[in-house]
């Protein structure tokens, strides 16, 4: 569908791959997935990327805003939600996983 900035594909995801599928770009929705917004990019229209790919099996999605310093949370199982403290913390396929968003935010001052 398309390519996100980055991507988190469980243990158990790559078990169920043959050896010639783990050798190329898999074909299959990771567990957890982050998009950096850009300049360039409507927030509109990365948010409807986030939704579908929740929408196609993605448990966990965070879309990174560095203008606004908000983090939009997506989740299979729970409402979008909105995040500006000085971290986010992961959910489900990343629990455990604390970005801190003080180094992303000094990145673009």
């Amino acid at each position: 569908m398309l390519s996100p900035d980055a991507a988190y594909v469980t243990a158990k995801q790559i078990a169920g791959l043959t050896r010639d599928q783990r050798a190329h770009f898999p074909r299959l929705a990771p567990a957890f997935i982050v998009e950096l917004r850009s300049e360039s990019d409507r927030l509109a229209e990365v948010a409807e990327r986030m939704v579908k790919w929740i929408a196609n099996g993605v448990e966990l999605t965070w879309l990174i805003d560095p203008d606004q310093k908000q983090v939009h949370v997506y989740s299979q199982s729970s409402a979008p939600r909105v995040e500006s403290g000085s971290s986010v913390a992961g959910s489900g396929p990343v629990d455990g996983f604390v970005l801190d968003l003080e180094e992303v935010w000094r990145c673009y001052e």
